[in-house]
């Protein structure tokens, strides 16, 4: 047998390197386990949710931020089958946060549910239930979902985020292709070309048109005329946006500042006959 110090200094740094790579792979799949992805920052005291839209950090890359943690029983759910989540905000005590509520319409709890490959998007309204909240969810494909908490307490805005694991066979999909258009239910949905830098403040107007025709009488969405939800695809750093006014028929625009660069996929959400519609583009930020 060939002692470690006999090998060559070649082969002995090659053979480190490899172990090294193994105890980080180890190192990241506990925190995937956990629910907080390595390298989370978890001092996050802002989010970007309602007019500002500025993602000046990572919002919902971590179960834990400004002192309260998020709770999500079952983290493993079964395809395409109904299921039943219970959700607590708690705080640095690990007690129930009670008593949230929302603002101008708003419901106390957002819960953004998206696949980890960027495909597959819900935003759901938990019920309250004393000490938490709970919703019915079905996820149609096997994978790994990012679930996102976003809510308001005293006047703060925070998003804690972690995974659901759906088991069975899974096959991440390409990145998103950069597209500023999307077909929908009908509805067609066009993002302005303005262009996109990190740190910068922008305007995303999106045209809805149906048959050829802008389309008139959006009808208010949990109090807003339409809702903007962004996600990095690096990270999946999460920024919720509520539009400006309608600027004229079948016109929505959201002001944003998007901090960092890179791919974002965004879906927009309105409400027209009735219906809520989801449609996502995906644009690119640069530095």
């Amino acid at each position: 047998m060939i002692r470690f110090s006999e090998l060559r200094p070649a082969v002995r740094l090659a053979l480190f390197a490899a172990a090294l790579a193994v105890v980080a792979a180890v190192a990241a799949l506990a925190g995937q386990a956990s629910g907080i992805d390595a390298g989370d920052d978890e001092s996050a005291s802002e989010v970007a949710h309602g007019g500002d839209g500025e993602m000046a950090g990572a919002y919902g890359l971590s179960d834990t931020a400004s002192g309260f943690g998020l709770r999500i029983e079952p983290t493993s759910l079964t395809a395409r089958a109904r299921s039943r989540l219970a959700i607590t905000i708690v705080d640095g005590g690990g007690d129930p946060i009670t008593g949230l509520r929302g603002e101008d319409g708003e419901p106390p709890l957002h819960l953004i549910l998206v696949r980890r490959d960027l495909t597959g998007y819900q935003h759901l309204h938990p019920r309250p239930t004393g000490a938490g909240f709970a919703v019915d969810v079905t996820l149609p494909r096997a994978g790994i979902w990012r679930a996102y908490a976003d809510f308001e307490v005293g006047g703060e805005k925070v998003v804690l985020g972690r995974d659901l694991v759906v088991p069975g066979g899974f096959a991440p999909q390409a990145p998103a292709v950069l597209t500023r258009s999307a077909a929908v239910d009908g509805y067609r949905i066009e993002l302005d070309d303005e262009e996109l830098r990190a740190g910068t403040e922008a305007t995303l107007t999106f045209r809805i048109s149906r048959d050829g025709r802008p389309v008139d009488g959006l009808q208010p969405y949990l109090g807003a005329a339409g809702h903007l939800v962004a996600i990095r695809e690096d990270d999946l750093a999460y920024l919720h946006v509520h539009p400006l006014d309608e600027l004229r028929p079948g016109e929505l625009g959201f002001d944003v500042e998007l901090d960092q660069p890179g791919r974002y996929v965004l879906y927009l959400q309105f409400k027209h006959s009735g219906r809520v519609h989801t449609a996502p583009c995906v644009v690119a930020v640069s530095r």
